[in-house]
């Protein structure tokens, strides 16, 4: 049996009104474009005017995949093994944002995932980039309804920023404090983590079509955005059954 994964509302049962009329995710969106950064690789560039409060994100049911604890530390061990899994672990942790409801890491798989850290306004921790992301007490939780909009004038041609101190840091995987050199509070020992996680059916990472569909027309570009796809053609199947790739985690 796979590991179970969260129950995702419907997007309609979070956002009022009619669905079509909000953005698409930024994989479709007309409102930006991803592009090279200097110094940063690659950043989310709006192609067009963006007023202070316009909307031009909004995550759907299939922008992510939840990552449960038991899978990653499944994910940890596989790379002693296998440089794909450690390239896809790094992936996880750069790309993800962690929901403390479902103790999940949810994996960003459209083009939110390429919005750069940056403060514009105020200072420290407590400051703002040109994006400010949220949503409902719902979407807090899963991603599916997170929005992202512009907290001041952005101009075409302006790269989108958010500020990643706002996000919840993960116990067991790194996270955004991290990968900005500050202090982690609260983290668990990685190695006795993996140690003592007990393994009593298979580790899977499900991929409905539609999430792979959203993945593959994301931007490619790096070896690391390419973790996914690189695990699921070396370890994955697809499951008639269920409707999913199903990628066994190689754990001895």
């Amino acid at each position: 049996m796979p590991l179970p994964q969260p129950q995702i509302p419907q997007i309609t049962s979070i956002i009022p009104g009619d669905e079509s009329t909000y953005p698409k995710t930024s994989t479709i969106d007309t409102n930006i474009t991803i592009s090279p950064i200097p110094s940063m690789g690659l950043g989310v560039i709006a192609t067009r005017d963006l007023p202070a409060g316009t909307t031009w994100y909004i995550a759907k049911e299939d922008a992510y995949l939840p990552i449960p604890q038991k899978t990653f530390s499944a994910i940890r061990l596989a790379e002693k093994k296998s440089k794909e899994w450690k390239l896809l672990r790094e992936f996880i942790e750069m790309v993800s944002v962690y929901s403390s409801r479902w103790n999940t890491m949810n994996v960003s798989l459209d083009n939110i995932r390429f919005l750069n850290h940056t403060i514009v306004e105020g200072e420290g921790k407590d400051g703002v980039g040109n994006v400010i992301i949220g949503g409902t007490g719902v979407a807090e939780d899963t991603l599916v309804g997170w929005s992202a909009w512009t907290n001041k004038d952005v101009k075409a041609g302006e790269q989108l920023f958010v500020n990643y101190h706002g996000f919840t840091i993960c116990p067991w995987a790194n996270s955004c404090e991290k990968f900005l050199g500050g202090e982690e509070t609260g983290r668990l020992d990685f190695e006795v983590v993996d140690r003592e996680t007990v393994f009593e059916e298979p580790v899977e990472i499900l991929l409905t079509r539609a999430q792979f569909e959203v993945y593959v027309h994301s931007v490619l570009e790096r070896e690391i955005d390419k973790a996914l796809l690189t695990v699921l053609a070396k370890w994955g199947v697809w499951d008639e059954g269920r409707g999913v790739w199903a990628v066994r985690v190689p754990v001895d």
